[in-house]
């Protein structure tokens, strides 16, 4: 009776690590975007998550779209509470998938290509915070 209770444990422990999500402590940050935004240049949009499951989205530092966000298996992200401006948004999916500072975002027939914006790096648990700049050399 305890090989059984040891395999079902071990198939269990599989299961919910392979239910993970692959975006967890890589998608926090700032993200610009690169590419497929129709009529919006490189650039000009800002998606950033945060590390307290929010989300928002800025062109030229107007606010367009704010949102709660949550990671699911894989590269899964479900959206709620969705407040979009000038159109009534309702929660969504997207697939999010990060390659290093290179995110792609995927959802319905769409597909939307970012980058991590540089001075949004998240630092490495236990790295020292960045130094400020040396005011007295000015």
């Amino acid at each position: 009776m305890r090989l059984p209770m040891t395999l079902l444990v071990c198939v269990v422990t599989i299961s919910l690590a392979s239910c993970s999500s692959k975006n967890k402590g890589k998608i926090e940050g700032k993200w610009k975007n690169t590419g497929g935004l129709e009529g919006v240049p490189a650039g000009m949009v800002v998606a950033e998550f945060g590390a307290d499951g929010t989300f928002k989205m800025t062109a030229l530092g107007v606010e367009l779209i704010s949102a709660k966000y949550k990671l699911g298996m894989g590269d899964s992200v479900t959206f709620s509470d969705v407040q979009a401006k000038g159109s009534g948004q309702k929660p969504g999916r997207a697939q999010i998938k990060i390659d290093g500072d290179n995110m792609t975002w995927k959802e319905d027939k769409a597909s939307y290509t970012f980058t991590r914006l540089k001075d949004e790096k998240p630092a490495a648990p236990g790295a020292a915070a960045p130094a400020a700049p040396d005011e007295s050399k000015k």
